[in-house]
């Protein structure tokens, strides 16, 4: 079963806005796909605590609404 990317929301791309440019990157995450396999590992922080101190995971995905500044790294 795959879960939907929370990095590019599905989207399989960001874009990238400096100044007046614009740029569209593809999403390294879930390598475009908009979707990341559950059955997979991937490198994950997260900040918590008072002084938002950083923790960090391999494993299986985590469910990114119960923490602070999640993020999914590529494999």
């Amino acid at each position: 079963m795959a879960i939907i990317c929370h990095e590019c929301k599905g989207n399989g791309y960001h874009k990238l806005r400096f100044e007046a440019e614009q740029s569209i990157e593809q999403c390294k995450v879930c390598n475009s796909q908009g979707e990341l396999d559950e059955t997979q590992y991937y490198h994950q922080t997260w900040t918590e605590g008072a002084e938002d101190s950083i923790s960090s995971y391999y494993g299986p995905l985590l469910d990114p609404e119960s923490f602070k500044n999640y993020k999914v790294y590529p494999k």
